[in-house]
C-alpha cells in the first residue's frame, strides 16, 4: 500500500522541494495543502501527480480534512508573509506592538493550528517541523528580534508540552541559511565596487561557519532522510560542510574571476538599510549565528552526515559555480 506525506506549503520553496523528492520516491504519493485549488497556478502541480486539497492555516478544521490519511506530514509556516499583510499591520498600530512581533504570536499560533490538525491523524507516523533554534535562549537574552527564529521554536516546545502523542511522532529539521538569500535584495547581495572587485557586507562574523543550504533542491532529501529513521531527531539542514561568509566570497570570486571579500556592517547599519523593522531583524538573525552558530550550540542537533541514511546535499562550491550571478 502506498504511503502519503502531506505538505504544507506546497507552493513555497521548502514544500516543493519535498514533493520533488517525493513524487520520485518509490511507494509515496504527495498531498499538498493550498488555499485554493482551483487556481490556473495549480495545474503545473496536479499534471505533476499531486493530489492539491483545500486547507488554511487559520482553520484547523480545513487541515485536519487534508491530513486525513497521512503517512507523514510536513509543516512549515511563514513568518514573512505576515509583515506584507496590512492586516498585521493595522494591529501593530492599534496595538502599539512592532509588526515583528504581530508576526511572531500570529506564525506560533498557525504552528498550533497545525499541529492540533496533525494530532487527530490515526495511523501518522512522521510530523516533521520545519523550525530554527531558539536565539534568545542560546543568546542569554542578547538577540531578542530574531522573532522568525524564536516564534518557530515556540512552537516545538508547544507542541513537546501540550501534544505528547504527536511529540513522540516528532522530528524536526531546522533549515539552514538559504543560499540564494542574496536574491531578496542588494543587501545581502555581493556588490561591484568601482575597481571591478565584489564585496558582501553583513552584520556576522566573516570567520564563523554558517550552515548554507540550496533549500530548493536539498530540502526534500533532507525530509526523505527523517522518514527514513525514528521519530525524535532535531536535524540542521545543509549542504556539504558549513562554510563561513569569507569562504563563500573566496569561492564567488574563483567561480566569476574576480576579486572578491566580505566586510561586515552592524545590526544597525542593517536596520537603516532595511528601515521598519525588516532590517533589525535580519541583521540580530545574522549576529546571532556569528556569535553563537546558526544552532545556537543547541547540544539536541544532529548534521546530515550523522544520519546514517542516503541524504545528498549541494556544497557552496557547487552551487556558487552553477549559480547565474549576472544581476549583480
Amino acid at each position: 500500500m502506498s504511503k502519503l506525506i502531506v505538505v504544507v506549503g506546497i507552493t513555497g520553496t521548502q514544500g516543493a522541494s519535498v514533493a520533488d523528492v517525493f513524487l520520485q520516491e518509490p511507494g509515496w504519493k504527495v498531498r499538498g495543502i493550498t488555499r485554493d485549488p482551483t487556481k490556473p497556478s495549480a495545474k503545473p502541480l496536479t499534471d505533476r501527480g499531486i493530489e492539491l486539497v483545500k486547507g488554511d492555516l487559520d482553520d484547523q478544521a480545513s487541515l485536519e480534512a487534508a491530513f486525513q490519511g497521512a503517512t507523514a506530514i510536513y509543516s512549515v509556516t511563514d513568518f514573512w508573509q505576515g509583515m506584507k499583510s496590512p492586516k498585521h499591520h493595522e494591529e501593530a498600530a492599534k496595538t502599539g506592538k512592532t509588526i515583528n512581533e504581530i508576526c511572531y504570536e500570529y506564525e506560533i499560533e498557525q504552528g498550533k493550528t497545525v499541529a492540533r490538525a496533525a494530532a487527530t491523524v490515526k495511523g501518522l507516523e512522521h510530523f516533521i517541523c520545519s523550525s530554527l533554534s531558539d536565539s534568545r535562549k542560546w543568546s542569554n537574552g542578547k538577540y531578542t528580534w530574531n522573532y522568525h527564529f524564536d516564534s518557530k521554536a515556540q512552537v516545538v516546545y508547544w507542541i513537546r508540552d501540550n501534544l505528547p502523542d504527536l511529540a513522540k511522532k516528532m522530528s524536526v529539521l531546522q533549515v539552514g541559511c538559504y543560499a540564494t538569500n542574496w536574491q531578496s535584495g542588494p543587501a545581502a547581495a555581493p556588490q561591484k565596487q568601482s575597481d571591478g572587485s565584489y564585496k558582501m557586507s553583513l552584520p556576522c562574523d566573516p570567520n564563523t561557519p554558517i550552515p548554507l543550504v540550496l533549500t530548493r533542491k536539498d530540502v526534500g532529501y533532507f525530509v526523505r532522510a527523517l522518514t527514513q529513521l525514528p521519530p525524535g531527531k532535531t536535524l540542521l539542514g545543509y549542504g556539504g560542510e558549513k562554510t563561513s561568509w569569507s569562504e563563500f566570497m573566496r569561492l564567488f570570486g574563483e567561480a566569476n574571476g574576480v576579486k572578491a571579500s566580505f566586510e561586515p556592517n552592524t545590526v544597525d547599519d542593517y536596520d537603516k538599510i532595511m528601515p521598519g523593522g525588516m532590517g533589525r531583524e535580519l541583521g540580530e538573525m545574522f549576529a546571532y549565528m556569528g556569535e553563537y552558530g546558526y544552532d545556537g550550540g543547541d547540544p539536541e542537533v544532529i548534521n546530515p552526515k550523522d544520519l546514517g541514511v542516503p541524504c545528498p546535499t549541494t556544497s557552496m562550491e557547487e552551487y556558487i559555480k552553477n549559480e547565474d550571478w549576472s544581476s549583480v
